[in-house]
């Protein structure tokens, strides 16, 4: 069978605006897509994304898993873009302090932590849930858990933003990424050293990895990457879509206020509805089929999380959020395979707290009109303003 095609570019403003629409078209086609204007297949429903993340002999990541062959090229080595052995070394460098039990200790800390951003909030009546809400928490936390020097801590969302630019295509946001990137890779070699590094910080581990002999060193700025990239811009985006839904469906809200304990299913819920991560891509290791589509040897392939998170033969009703979904957890948000998000039980904690925070100390709110930001991978709001009413 000849594969289906599409023209859409899945990086111009107005697709990022809105993808929705064009994310449903392209699962309507098939599993297999062949997306003329970026010169790759795209995986586009549930069964067939997640089983190609799964399939890591297959579907590899040695080659990149940006949308061109630059991204691919420039951002090769680290985690996401290695495969076994390299990416299990630096799997197992950066995962410890991120392991469930681990991450468990810290609930105290980032609870009192949201309790206090919440307060904050309610003080202002009106405030942007962006900039004062959902960026607010991760930086206070994760900068300090990353423990870098000042000018690290002070560009972190920067660079982490960039990273995943760098991770679409050589647009004009891509490009200017590449700079970014730059500056961070020159600021990791330069400063990014134990006698500055915070001592018992995540990077400060990997130093002290590094100086045992336990990790090669030159891994260890890539390992250093791997808490930097990824640690902020999904979970802000998250918190921005649980508001965004929470707002639009305030009986969403009351059900939340009437039964905490559905805080981790409302949580991972906005991760599915609102697919922080739209996309990364593989390389093919051999011809595979999928359905009746041959994909060759050496291919570039689309994982659409974004796609697969609203396939309605996977999630019924898939653009209703619903803080009740049965099956919330199945979403790929966070990916699936060797490559699944490290940092997914910080990430979902965080939610989960934030929530707390707001059923102890906010009433009904209400949004005005959001802006999303305009990013290559990263689906978010860039301004999301709300006024709270009475507790």
């Amino acid at each position: 069978m000849q594969c289906p095609t599409d023209a859409t570019n899945l990086y111009d403003n107005d697709v990022i605006r809105e993808p929705w629409p064009y994310y449903t078209r392209l699962r309507d086609k098939g599993p297999v897509v062949w997306m003329e204007a970026l010169g790759n297949f795209a995986l586009t429903q549930y069964d067939a994304v997640r089983d190609g993340l799964r399939d890591n002999e297959t579907f590899i990541s040695g080659l990149g898993a940006a949308a061109d062959k630059f991204g691919c090229e420039f951002q090769r080595g680290n985690a996401i873009a290695s495969d076994p052995p390299r990416h299990t070394t630096l799997r197992n460098a950066i995962i410890q302090p991120l392991r469930p039990d681990q991450i468990s200790k810290l609930k105290p800390q980032i609870q009192a932590a949201a309790d206090e951003i919440a307060a904050d909030c309610v003080a202002k009546g009106a405030f942007d849930a962006v900039s004062d809400f959902a960026q607010t928490l991760p930086l206070r936390i994760v900068r300090d858990l990353v423990g870098l020097p000042d000018l690290g801590r002070e560009n972190m969302l920067k660079w982490a933003g960039a990273a995943f630019d760098v991770q679409g295509i050589q647009n004009e946001r891509g490009k200017k990424a590449v700079e970014n990137i730059k500056e961070m890779r020159a600021f990791i070699l330069r400063e990014a050293t134990p006698d500055k590094l915070k001592p018992g910080s995540w990077t400060h581990r990997i130093g002290a990895l590094a100086a045992s002999g336990e990790l090669d060193p030159e891994l260890a700025p890539f390992a250093i990457r791997d808490y930097i990239n990824p640690s902020l811009d999904t979970t802000i985006s998250a918190v921005g879509h649980l508001i965004f839904q929470l707002g639009n469906n305030p009986d969403q809200w009351e059900k939340l206020r009437a039964n905490p304990s559905l805080a981790v299913n409302a949580a991972h819920e906005a991760v599915r509805i609102g697919s922080p991560l739209r996309s990364f891509a593989r390389h093919t290791s051999r011809d595979v089929e999928i359905g009746d589509v041959r994909i060759p040897k050496r291919a570039r392939v689309m994982m659409i999380f974004a796609s697969a998170n609203h396939d309605g033969a996977v999630f019924p009703d898939p653009d209703r959020f619903d803080v009740e979904r049965r099956n919330a957890r199945r979403h790929l948000g966070f990916g699936a395979g060797i490559h699944m998000c490290a940092g997914l039980h910080l990430a979902i904690l965080e939610i989960e707290c934030l929530i707390h925070a707001m059923i102890e100390q906010w009433g009904s709110f209400t949004l005005g009109t959001p802006r999303v930001a305009l990013n290559n991978t990263i689906y978010a709001y860039g301004a999301l303003p709300v006024e709270l009413g009475r507790k």
